[in-house]
């Protein structure tokens, strides 16, 4: 699934996935429809916290919690092994105004990641109607291995080409690289607006190299030209590592030479 938003801004963007075929839990609440109005609501609290290490196997519920009052629907997501198993006597619901629970049981062990709201399921709203953006809880139990306790770890890009916040960049190259220091999810988000955004040829797309470690953007560069864009953004977070752990958002720029 892919998006391309050009007015006002630019993102090229693919949901990997094992992402987009996973489980979701979606309510959605009758409300007075109309545009969204306000701020987004985010985030303050949850439990466990995301990236939380040695979580109790004995933990029964996952809790979101709000900055606002909600219109009390919600989109729990994600899919495979690393989903926890919902629990048979109950469902999710609003402790109040502001605060999800995800009634859950988890095993000693593992590596776990629930989803709030995707890109196609945006049901965690205010009660203005504004989405909540994309976001995800991540954490492992008691007894994980340090392969376990790898899984959350951050990706973070150790190598741009051409170099971030390079000068005089040839402009007949024909590819923006980015490198990860772990294998990602084989989704992405490149993301900017306006004329600062690189041209991409008709017909061609990002891709990843073979150990998805390498994404790749063909591009078609100007002489004498400044060039920023953004690798995730704080509504486009398609960049994943393989284990769904989103990049922080990464600005990119450089400047082509004159010829």
């Amino acid at each position: 699934m892919q998006t391309t938003n050009r007015s006002p801004s630019h993102c090229s963007s693919l949901l990997a996935d094992w992402f987009a075929i996973g489980i979701v839990l979606s309510l959605f609440p009758n409300t007075s429809g109309g545009a969204e109005v306000g701020p987004p609501p985010r985030i303050v609290a949850t439990v466990p916290a995301v990236g939380a290490t040695e979580v109790d196997p004995a933990l029964g519920e996952i809790i979101v919690t709000f900055d606002q009052d909600m219109a009390g629907g919600f989109s729990w997501t994600g899919g495979g092994p690393d989903y926890p198993k919902l629990r048979e006597d109950a469902r999710p619901f609003w402790r109040d105004r502001r605060t999800c629970v995800l009634p859950i049981s988890v095993e000693p062990a593992r590596y776990y990641r629930v989803g709030i709201n995707s890109k196609s399921h945006r049901n965690f709203r205010s009660a203005a109607g504004v989405s909540c953006r994309p976001s995800a809880i991540y954490f492992t139990t008691q007894g994980a291995d340090a392969a376990v306790q790898a899984k959350i770890r951050k990706p973070v890009v150790v190598r741009f080409e051409p170099a971030n916040g390079a000068k005089d960049v040839s402009p007949a190259i024909t590819e923006l690289r980015v490198m990860f220091s772990v294998p990602m999810g084989g989704g992405f988000s490149w993301c900017g607006g306006g004329a600062d955004y690189p041209d991409i040829p008709e017909g061609q797309r990002p891709r990843w190299s073979e150990d998805r470690k390498t994404c790749i953007l063909p591009a078609r560069l100007k002489p004498n030209w400044n060039y920023r864009l953004s690798l995730n953004s704080l509504s486009a977070v398609n960049f994943q590592s393989e284990n769904g752990v989103p990049l922080e958002p990464t600005p990119y720029s450089f400047a082509t030479a004159a010829r």
